[in-house]
Parts: structure tokens; C-alpha cells; sequence
């Protein structure tokens, strides 16, 4: 039996690999899908607001590479509450030409608020929409809080400074082990 194992596997194989060879076996090589435009960054930001004073939103549009992309910017607000009117809401419309614009919004009552960007390239084949939202407070004279996010209790904002331990942790962990291949190599 094992006489005709051996010579019977021979010729399956060469048999696959003839029809492998011929195209009639498997499917052909397609491309990957391929998006070719960059993918852009909004971010948004509101500095701390006080009622009855204009609030002032800053929007910014990154992309990959070193070309700035160019479009129009467009930011909505609207109050955070359950009893939002209509006459809560409104949107600014704004040309973006790759650096950071200010849009300067109406005055707003005392309370939470949002802002939500959104980015229209001129060339959509070029670059890619996106958008980005912030909820802020705005307090009245003397309060402490509001800002890019901040709590209503008047606490400061994230600064990242847990993600800082993190950083430092792995650059010593990439210097240990930098160490302990050098000391290997050695013996």
C-alpha cells in the first residue's frame, strides 16, 4: 500500500500545482480597497464663557502631510437641556483656509451648551470630511468652570497628566530591554 501512497501523492500534488499554474484554481489578486483622500481632524475648543457675553469658537482642520486642507467650516450650537428651544440654536458658516478660525456666536444664557464643526473640503476627492463637538458651560459673573469641557463644579480640565506616567514607563521599559539585548550579545 505504502508502494502506491507515495507515487498517488506525487501526482495529486504535481495535478495542483498545474491547475494552480493555469489560473483555474483560487480566484485572481484584487487591489485592496483604496480611499485616496486624506483623512482630516477637527477639534474644537470654547474658552471659558460668562453669560450675556458672545461666545467665541475655535475650530482647527489637520491633515496628514504638510498640505493645509481648504473648505468651509461649519459650526451649530444649541443649548444641553431637555426644554431646548428652537430659538436656543444656531450656525455660523465660515471658509477655512488651513489655519485656526474663530467664529464669533451669539450671547448665551447661563447653562451647558454645545458646538459641533464640521469640515466640507473643496476637493472631497483630495481630503476627507469630519467633525467634532464640545460641550462647554457658561456661568455667570464670577464663577469658575466652563471652558473646553470642564465640570460644572469649577474643576480644570484633563491635561493628560496620567498618560505622562504611561509615556515614561515605556521609554524605560524600551531602554531595559535595549540594556538586557546589548549585555546578551556581549557574553
Amino acid at each position: 500500500m505504502r508502494r502506491r501512497l507515495v507515487p498517488s501523492s506525487a501526482v495529486v500534488a504535481l495535478t495542483a500545482f498545474l491547475l494552480a499554474l493555469l489560473g483555474l484554481v483560487g480566484s485572481p489578486a484584487s487591489a485592496d480597497p483604496y480611499t485616496p483622500a486624506v483623512p482630516t481632524s477637527c477639534r474644537v475648543t470654547v474658552p471659558a464663557t460668562v453669560a450675556g457675553d458672545r461666545v467665541v469658537v475655535r475650530v482647527q482642520v489637520t491633515a496628514a502631510g504638510s498640505v493645509q486642507p481648504k473648505g468651509t467650516v461649519t459650526v451649530d450650537g444649541d443649548r444641553v437641556s431637555a426644554r431646548a428651544a428652537a430659538a436656543d440654536r444656531w450656525t455660523r458658516t465660515v471658509r477655512y483656509e488651513g489655519s485656526t478660525v474663530e467664529l464669533v456666536g451669539p450671547r448665551l444664557e447661563r447653562g451647558r451648551h454645545q458646538a459641533t464643526a464640521t469640515f466640507v473640503p473643496d476637493d472631497p476627492t483630495r481630503f476627507g470630511r469630519c467633525s467634532d463637538s464640545v460641550k462647554f458651560q457658561v456661568d455667570a459673573e464670577g464663577e469658575t468652570g466652563g471652558g473646553n469641557g470642564g465640570s460644572s463644579g469649577g474643576g480644570l480640565p484633563n491635561t493628560g497628566g496620567p498618560h505622562l506616567g504611561f509615556l515614561l514607563a515605556g521609554i524605560g521599559l524600551v531602554a531595559v530591554g535595549g540594556g538586557l539585548a546589548e549585555r546578551a550579545r556581549r557574553t
